[in-house]
């Protein structure tokens, strides 16, 4: 056997998720020398001696037994000619980064591992201890203020590592090659580390120190319908019993607007999960997965009301669902025993969760009757991600906690140094451009406020510095085409800063972009994609929402819409589902006949300022048609409104106290049919040589159905949903044909409606066409961000 010196490069997920160590232990059991390096950013450098089977061997299981969280993205493998001869085997100091990607993991639940010390009351030092952790569980992306990831430059420097603690102190731990603390480094014990104290709402200190003392006056406080603030890994969140009516609604009035929009629920095992929801094998992985998200299952009606109230998720056929990710979860439940949480983001709407414990307290000194916060700081906010699932595709409605930092690689090569997008204006994340990498921030919110204004700026700046990006590497900034959004003001001011281009990029051509890298549509492809969802700016200066587009990297073509509806009073007709519903009858209707249904309907109850409101809309209109007048309606193509109408028409939401609520209550409704046999047709028509689906029709027919009371509303909303589905494939498919494409893909806020997605997925099918759907990108607005980074890449290599 021969003697040799290999150099080995690793990237991917390498940082943060014991790989060193692990690289470290392996290397050690082969006899090797050398040494293991974490160079920044870049990833692992490993450098080793050693016999030739040796190394073989060596370089195998890296690639067979990598720690579960790991990803390598790439190994590369060099024999060097070296005089020198290792005598030992090291860990050496890291390297600065230096801005090739990221290697850092996001945060990753706790371990069982780490689950049994703190249930072991032999290890006084872990016993009960809510921070356990080690090199493969624990907080990662909220602690990290720098790279490379080091112990001193994390939110735990500030809590150095003790060295006489029984058995063994964190310090003997962390520089034990035969622990699994070895140079872990954000596990810390309860004779080092942070700790939870327990205050009053007016914050008197309840308990400190004494974690038995916290957790039995925390079950108290819940056992008697209070409502606890409880700070975790990423932020705060407001917890009560998901079983108590009086307790949810108390939290439901507490939070003002939140008069109707879900709330997510923690419960502490899989059992009881499966006894009490409809659960698939791919629901089970993800549930149990270290990222831990919440999940939306599909309500067991059989035995649901038994276990929690009908006032966490009104309306609705689904529920989001969580499983405990860190060591308090578990400690709570343990005290509380087998009982539901709700567990909802602790923060006033449309405002993000503060993460500092004044700022806690400051906000929600109105909402929760007791505080459970620690003193360990959190340096970067991150809700809890939220998906459902599609058969066995995911379908991410929020990507945060379990996600961020991981990044979209792009499959084709790109040269830029970097870029930034800004992403839309509603449930918006911004985006950075690394090479052929794309790395998406946590979850933002609605860039209405200053508030998450600032905290889009702060999250963008984050990734940039981790990246190491220079000022002077950006090539681009890119953003929505809407000229009056904040985020498109915050573009501007970037494009200034650094002097680059500002690319304005069409809403729904974004979405259509994301789409085409995570499917790895190659630069030579055209697709067709359906964009359906509420709100877009268009090219035209009308409101999208219901489009058919033909495209590729470089441009896209409009070929068909849903037909353009006024809304009179423009953004109100999206709050009020019964604005909409007028708007739409008095374009096809006369005003006599109009006010007939209108009656009918009770429409005066449905808007704020009852039959005064009504008046207006119809003077509003009436005025619009006169050729002399200045008053202008917007029209809007928006799959989303029609949606509204139609959940409207059939009682499931007259008033939309939160965004989607009436869409998701129309599938809700849907959910319940017990038959296909009402029949809707959808007309298409051709106008301006594109296909547009008469949705006027439409809501006619449907309205028609509904006053003659032969079928059940469920099977109407049923109806709906199919009829629309396949008027959209019929018209993308007839496209494809034309055009000769292959490919088919579905993107937009209306795609996680699952049964409009899987009819358009099934008619796409079984004409042996090519369906693309998101799988790691959100299909709504959280996605748009990584598309505006594609189309920005592809106007940037035009000039």
């Amino acid at each position: 056997m021969s003697y040799k010196t290999i150099k080995i490069d690793i990237s991917g997920i390498v940082q943060g998720v014991g790989f060193r160590p692990f690289l470290y232990n392996l290397a050690r059991k082969f006899g090797l020398k050398g040494f293991i390096l974490n160079r920044g950013n870049a990833g692992v450098r490993v450098l080793l001696q050693g016999n030739s089977d040796d190394l073989d061997n060596f370089i195998l299981e890296v690639k067979l037994r990598k720690p579960n969280i790991a990803f390598i993205e790439k190994m590369e493998i060099q024999e060097i000619s070296l005089e020198k001869r290792f005598k030992t085997l090291e860990i050496k100091k890291s390297e600065d980064a230096v801005g090739i990607s990221l290697t850092l993991p996001p945060d990753i639940a706790i371990c069982e591992n780490c689950l049994k010390d703190m249930r072991n009351p032999n290890l006084k030092k872990y016993y009960k201890y809510p921070f356990v952790a080690c090199a493969v569980c624990g907080p990662r992306f909220t602690t990290v203020i720098d790279l490379p990831y080091d112990r001193e430059r994390t939110t735990m420097k500030i809590f150095p590592f003790c060295n006489n603690a029984e058995p063994i102190s964190c310090e003997e731990e962390y520089s034990d090659f035969n622990n699994r603390r070895f140079h872990a480094q954000t596990f810390a014990c309860s004779k080092c580390g942070p700790n939870y104290q327990l205050y009053d709402k007016n914050r008197n200190l309840i308990c400190n120190e004494d974690i038995d003392k916290i957790l039995s006056n925390v079950r108290d406080l819940i056992n008697d319908g209070k409502i606890v603030a409880i700070k975790g890994i990423g932020g705060v969140h407001l917890a009560c019993l998901a079983n108590d009516d009086e307790a949810v609604l108390k939290l439901r009035t507490r939070k003002g607007d939140r008069k109707y929009k879900p709330f997510a629920i923690m419960v502490p095992n899989l059992n009881m999960i499966e006894s009490y929801f409809n659960i698939s094998p791919k629901e089970r992985e993800i549930l149990q997965s270290f990222r831990r998200p919440i999940v939306l299952l599909e309500k067991n009606n059989k035995n649901f009301n038994n276990l929690i109230s009908n006032q966490v998720a009104p309306g609705l056929n689904n529920i989001g669902i969580m499983l405990p990710y860190s060591g308090i979860h578990y400690l709570i439940f343990d005290y509380l025993g087998s009982v539901p949480l709700v567990y909802t983001s602790g923060n006033k709407s449309n405002i993000p969760m503060a993460i500092e414990n004044d700022e806690i307290f400051k906000q929600l000194s109105h909402l929760a009757d007791a505080f459970l916060l620690h003193d360990r700081p959190i340096y970067q906010r991150a809700d809890d991600s939220v998906l459902r699932v599609h058969e066995n595709k995911i379908k991410i409605i929020r990507r945060s906690r379990g996600y961020v930092p991981e990044y979209i690689p792009l499959p084709f090569n790109v040269g830029l140094s970097g870029a930034i997008a800004v992403g839309p204006e509603l449930s918006s994340t911004g985006a950075i451009l690394r090479r052929n990498r794309i790395f998406p921030t946590q979850h933002i919110g609605n860039v209405t406020r200053f508030e998450t204004f600032e905290f889009l700026k702060n999250s963008i700046f984050h990734i940039k510095n981790l990246l190491k990006i220079k000022d002077n590497e950006i090539r681009f900034i890119a953003c929505d085409k809407h000229p009056l959004f904040l985020s498109t003001s915050l573009a501007k001011e970037l494009s200034e800063k650094y002097f680059v281009e500002l690319y304005p990029i069409q809403h729904h051509y974004a979405h259509a972009l994301s789409l085409m890298v995570e499917n790895k549509v190659s630069l030579d492809e055209e697709i067709i994609t359906l964009c359906t969802d509420g709100v877009g700016y268009g090219d035209d200066g009308k409101i999208w929402g219901g489009e058919i587009l033909a495209c590729n990297y470089s441009d896209y073509m409009r070929l068909g819409h849903l037909e353009y509806q006024p809304m009179i009073g423009g953004d109100r007709c999206s709050k009020y589902p019964a604005r909409m519903f007028a708007s739409i009858i008095l374009n096809n209707l006369s005003v006599e006949k109009s006010l007939v249904i209108f009656e009918k309907l009770e429409l005066k109850k449905y808007l704020q300022y009852g039959k005064q409101e009504l008046e207006v809309i119809i003077r509003q209109y009436e005025n619009s048609k006169n050729l002399n007048s200045d008053t202008s309606i917007p029209l809007t193509s928006s799959t989303g409104r029609i949606f509204d109408t139609i959940s409207f028409i059939l009682g499931a939401a007259q008033i939309r106290t939160y965004r989607g609520e009436p869409a998701m209550r129309l599938e809700g409704l849907a959910s319940k049919a017990r038959s296909n046999d009402v029949k809707i047709d959808v007309s298409i028509e051709k106008e301006n040589n594109k296909q547009v689906i008469n949705t006027s029709k439409l809501i006619l027919d449907i309205l028609n159905l509904r006053l003659e009371k032969v079928h059940s509303f469920e099977n109407i909303a049923a109806s709906f949903q199919r009829a629309l589905a396949k008027a959209l494939a019929k018209i993308a498919i007839e496209a494809a044909r034309k055009r000769k494409i292959e490919k088919i893909g579905l993107t937009g806020g209306v795609a996680y409606n699952f049964m409009f997605s899987e009819v358009i997925k099934k008619e796409i099918k079984a004409n042996d066409l090519i369906f693309l759907e998101h799988d790691l990108v959100p299909p709504g607005d959280a996605g748009i961000s990584i598309g505006q980074i594609v189309g920005g890449i592809f106007k940037h290599d035009s000039e």
